[in-house]
Parts: C-alpha cells; sequence; structure tokens
C-alpha cells in the first residue's frame, strides 16, 4: 500500500530539491541533505559512499557522520559484500529505498554474519539505505542509521528518502558531467549543445552533423530517473545526457556516438581484451547496466563487477564514463 507523506514534509522536500541544483559541489550537496534529513527522519549516523558509474565503490569521496574510521574501513574492504542489502540483489536497483529489516527481520540480524561481526564495530543497528542513480551512471550509496535502543525506520520516512534520492543523483550526476566536459573529457566526435534561457541555442560541429529534428527517435530507458536514453539518427545512434551551467542558465545536451558495432570490435581488439571482456565493454557502451548486461550473459552481477574491475585496469581507468570515453576517442 502506497505511504502518502504530509504537506509539511512536501514543503520541507522541494525547499531542499530546490537548492539542491545551485549547489556547487557533490560535498555541499551531501553535507545539505545530510542536515536537512536529520530533521525530516532522525538517525544516529550516516554515511554517503561515492560509486564509479558501473556501480563498484570508490575508495574515496565518503562522507560520514558519527562512523568509527575503523567501521567504515572494515564495511569497504569486507563486510559490504555480506551485508544483506548486498546478499538478496537490492543493491542492483537505483532509486528505491529500503530497510535492512525490509530482508532480515531485526530479532534475526545478529544470527547473520553481518550483524553478528561488523555491528558491534559501530553505533549502528537499524538501517535505511538507497543506490543512487541518473541517466545510467551510479552516482552513490546513501545510508542512515538508528541504535537498537531506537524504533525502526518508517513507511513514512522510507517515502520520503525515495522522494529526495532522484533529485539528489540527478544534481550530483550533473556536476560530475559538467566537470567531465570542461575537462575535455569527451571525443571530439559528441555532440554538444547549449540553450540558453534567452532562448539562444549553440552548437559544435559534431552537433551540427546529427540530425536533432529526429529527437523524437529517443529511446528511453527510465529516462526520469536513472537510466539512458539513445538517439538513432541517420547518422548513427548517440547517448544523450544533460547538464547545466553557470547557475542552471545555460542547459547543456551531451550526444555521445555509439559506433555501429563492427568498427567499435575493431577498436576493442587494439586492447586485447578477452572474448568475454569485449562483450561486456560493448554492452556498457550500449547504456546497459550491470544488471541488465547479467542477465543478458546469463551470469552473476558479482560477475560481471569482477570483469569490470579487470577491464577497468587493463585500460588503466577508474570510471565507467571514462572508459567509454577511452573506447569511443581511440583511433
Amino acid at each position: 500500500m502506497r505511504t502518502y507523506i504530509s504537506a509539511k514534509d512536501y514543503r520541507s522536500l522541494l525547499t531542499l530539491i530546490n537548492q539542491l541544483y545551485t549547489l556547487p559541489d557533490q560535498e555541499t550537496i551531501i553535507r545539505a541533505v545530510i542536515e536537512e534529513l536529520g530533521k525530516l527522519v532522525p538517525f544516529s549516523s550516516a554515511i554517503f559512499i561515492a560509486m564509479e558509474t558501473s556501480g563498484l565503490f570508490r575508495p574515496d569521496g565518503h562522507f560520514s557522520v558519527a562512523i568509527p574510521p575503523k567501521a567504515l574501513s572494515e564495511f569497504t574492504n569486507h563486510y559490504a559484500a555480506v551485508h544483506p542489502f548486498t546478499l538478496t540483489g537490492w543493491i542492483r536497483h537505483t532509486n528505491e529505498s529500503a530497510r535492512i529489516t525490509d530482508f532480515v527481520p531485526a530479532y534475526r540480524l545478529q544470527d547473520t554474519e553481518y550483524g553478528r561481526d561488523f555491528l558491534p564495530l559501530t553505533p549502528c543497528f537499524y538501517e535505511l539505505g538507497v543506490i543512487m542513480g541518473a541517466q545510467g551512471d551510479h552516482v552513490g550509496a546513501l545510508c542512515l542509521h538508528r541504535q537498537k535502543m531506537d524504533r525502526d525506520f518508517s513507511d513514512r520516512e522510507v517515502q520520503i528518502l525515495n522522494y529526495l534520492v532522484p533529485h539528489m543523483a540527478r544534481a550530483i550526476n550533473c556536476l560530475q558531467l559538467l566537470e567531465r566536459l570542461n575537462a575535455g573529457g569527451f571525443s571530439s566526435e559528441t555532440g554538444v549543445v547549449r540553450m540558453l534561457v534567452d532562448g539562444g541555442v549553440t552548437m559544435n560541429e559534431a552537433a551540427r552533423k546529427i540530425s536533432l529534428e529526429r529527437l523524437d527517435r529517443v529511446t528511453p530507458n527510465r529516462f526520469a530517473e536513472s537510466g539512458a536514453s539513445i538517439l538513432e539518427s541517420p547518422q548513427g545512434r548517440y547517448r544523450i545526457q544533460t547538464t547545466s551551467s553557470n547557475q542552471g542558465s545555460e542547459r547543456i545536451l551531451l550526444f555521445e556516438p555509439l559506433p555501429c558495432t563492427e568498427t567499435l570490435f575493431q577498436r576493442l581488439c587494439r586492447w586485447d581484451f578477452t572474448d568475454r571482456q569485449a562483450e561486456i565493454v560493448l554492452k556498457v557502451i550500449r547504456g546497459a547496466s550491470n544488471r541488465e548486461i547479467a542477465v543478458a550473459l546469463s551470469v552473476s552481477e558479482q560477475t560481471v563487477k569482477e570483469h569490470l574491475r579487470n577491464i577497468f585496469e587493463k585500460v588503466k581507468v577508474r570510471r565507467r564514463s571514462e572508459l567509454i570515453s577511452r573506447i569511443l576517442s581511440d583511433s
């Protein structure tokens, strides 16, 4: 049954959501969210863990409140793999909040390896978490905690996080795209269209070659939330992402080309990938998520992640977006 939140909750959320898109960097966004969430969803501790666009946890980019450093290190190095969120497969889903007790009853939690060996290192017992994603990329994991003496998170509090998280993910993703664009992280074949609030439009040479009047041919994959969108054009297939700059006065559309399979396989051969690695890289470039790749190849999502680790090491990149850019710009 759907849980509704109050008008007061909505007003608080709208104020925070509007603020998110004006903040200058990821850390400021995370601090603002955690501070305001503490008023709507009280917690004893909290953590945000940055993720590669592929869904792997990053060794940097952590932000925590009242989490002992030793516990954070132990979690990322070992216990993340045995967390009920991971073991049940929930971690595959983006922007869908869940409580740890949705998967393991509170009275059984201490019977699990996670509850028996890890929770005593922390002030945590009850957890409310979410994996955040936007435009086909993973952004990070956010988890709120309460002590055992407190009550569990309510359906209302789960719903509040569900309303907020897509916007938080979108705001962070836009900043990451803008940073990549300004750093020259896209190939010269990527179309860039800049739209000003006064109606003016500018585009680079690559964008002028694309039949943008065929935007009705866009194929969305949960476009409003976390999925990627593909434009079918006479010039080829393009992955579309959007961001903004100048405090929202300029909207930017990015059209990243997806080469034909034959050309792409020729490029992949230069990297000495195994057949399975080449297959996975091809699907990543096509905009498939880890879950979609696992289903298509009839393997576990963990196997896909292990292949991606090896691929990243071989190409010498750290993120999914860097992998795509490196392969597409290879000549």
